[in-house]
């Protein structure tokens, strides 16, 4: 065998790749995925999932506008957890926040699906009476959308969780 069909090992090879590359350094700021619960506690994890590196700024994606005007307020202490979890020179300079309405839908309700009993008549009186607390709201959506969610739980009662 010539010198030049000398085996080298895989492993020397990607050691070698990821120094020329400089992928150690990314690879280093990357462990926030994998350890996301253990970096911001398991109450912001439920909520947010990182998305994605783009240079130092971390993209946080949020279930909501609530969590995520939370997490503005907490940002340089956040900034802070995940740095102190990042091994190598290289740390995360920035966090930006990316609302994902899917993030949380799942873990709404944490007990299995009840039975559907059939619906409940609502009393227009107490409907009437809903209204009259919401017509404050001036955004018409989200007065429609809380009447419905009302609406909702007058008819089926049972299907609030309660803890």
């Amino acid at each position: 065998m010539a010198a030049s069909e000398k085996i080298i090992r895989i492993d020397s090879l990607f050691a070698e790749l990821f120094k020329k590359r400089q992928w150690d350094k990314r690879l280093a700021l990357h462990a926030v995925f994998r350890n996301w619960p253990q970096v911001v506690g398991a109450e912001i994890a439920e909520r947010t999932e990182p998305l994605v590196i783009r240079g130092t700024v971390l993209w946080i994606g949020v279930s909501d506008s609530v969590w995520m005007q939370q997490l503005h307020l907490q940002k340089q202490t956040l900034l802070e957890h995940i740095n102190a979890n990042v091994r190598g020179p290289e740390k995360i300079s920035d966090i930006r926040f990316q609302i994902d309405a899917a993030l949380g839908e799942e873990k709404v309700v944490a007990n299995p699906p009840r039975q559907a009993a059939s619906p409940q008549p609502v009393d227009p009186e107490e409907q009437k009476s809903f209204e009259g607390m919401i017509a404050a709201i001036d955004d018409a959506e989200l007065r429609t959308r809380l009447l419905a969610l009302w609406r909702k739980n007058q008819q089926h009662p049972n299907l609030l969780v309660k803890e």
